[in-house]
């Protein structure tokens, strides 16, 4: 198994700002986080997991790594270090959409057939995305967009699972539940589960790591 690094900087769920995961030719994964609260640094963070894993940094040969929506700084830092790793480490690299590696973990492997993905992307919008999980993969039934909140509301529908950070889900308590659907908290979300089966991954090229931010209108 090729020996392959995990990052994140998204920090969807809003308490692990900076997040690696290191996957050994044998298969075991060690991670690291930087604390919540602190923005930490992404390269120490790598080398000392390295360390911690006795894997010299050269032999990390595939990265992985979500490119939005999420955090403006923490997104711009990982797609940068991955970007660099790529060009001068010659390592190949995977994308994931933060939304569906936020489905995907939340769902923990369980069947769902219609799944919401929602963050608020301020400015009265909502990012989302739908998704279906069977057999434990996951599978886009919508694509991402930037939705005004009007119609972001009018999405949810009877029956789906929304996911969503704890705070977001609060606001939406009485929505969920005039819809009867289910409101499924998002947390505790760190780089490891980028490793997941069933978690669409695309191979990406440096000009494909294009970050996508909360506040931004992609789309719109």
């Amino acid at each position: 198994m090729t020996i392959a690094l995990a990052v994140t900087g998204s920090n969807l769920c809003g308490d692990r700002p900076f997040s690696a995961a290191l996957r050994r030719a044998d298969g075991a994964i060690t991670t690291a986080h930087s604390p919540a609260g602190e923005r930490g640094d992404l390269a120490v963070l790598c080398r000392e997991l390295c360390s911690a894993a006795g894997v010299a940094p050269a032999q990390v040969k595939q990265v992985v790594t979500d490119v939005g929506p999420g955090s403006y700084t923490g997104l711009r830092v990982a797609v940068t270090f991955v970007r660099f790793l790529q060009g001068f480490g010659g390592c190949s690299v995977e994308a994931v959409d933060s939304l569906a590696l936020l489905a995907h973990h939340a769902l923990q492997g369980r069947d769902a057939s219609s799944v919401q993905v929602m963050l608020d992307a301020r400015r009265g919008r909502y990012h989302m995305a739908r998704f279906a999980v069977e057999g434990a993969v996951l599978r886009e039934l919508e694509p991402a967009a930037a939705v005004e909140t009007d119609a972001a509301l009018a999405r949810v529908s009877a029956g789906d699972v929304v996911v969503a950070p704890a705070a977001l889900l609060a606001q939406l308590d009485a929505l969920l539940r005039e819809r009867a659907a289910t409101g499924l908290v998002a947390e505790g979300l760190g780089a490891e589960a980028l490793f997941a089966s069933g978690l669409p991954r695309r191979e990406a090229a440096a000009v494909d790591l294009e970050p996508r931010y909360l506040m931004a209108s992609y789309a719109g």
